[in-house]
């Protein structure tokens, strides 16, 4: 199942440790719903591949239009692999 989001995506890294390599982009947007025990953003942290911080090297901070997979995450939770990414506009103010 491929789902398309937006958002904000404020950071990209990555990581080649033995071997292994891969990223991750943070992704904010608006609260959709009110907290009361929440101040300001929503933030999720979304698996992706090593190349992406490449990608968004020179556009971060920027909204984002992305194509998302869900998977298994740690502990058996749901997460999110980024498929695609497509910077909406130019760099935004940092």
């Amino acid at each position: 199942m491929k789902l398309q989001m937006a958002g904000m995506v404020i950071q990209a890294s990555r990581y080649d440790m033995d071997g292994n390599k891969g990223g991750s982009i943070l992704v904010t947007n608006k609260p959709t719903e009110q907290n009361p025990n929440r101040a300001g953003l929503d933030v999720m942290k979304i698996a992706s591949d090593y190349e992406t911080v490449d990608l968004l090297k020179d556009v971060a901070p920027c909204e984002c239009d992305m194509v998302v997979e869900p998977v298994q995450g740690s502990g058996g939770k749901a997460s999110f692999k980024l498929l695609s990414i497509m910077p909406k506009q130019k760099k935004v103010a940092a």
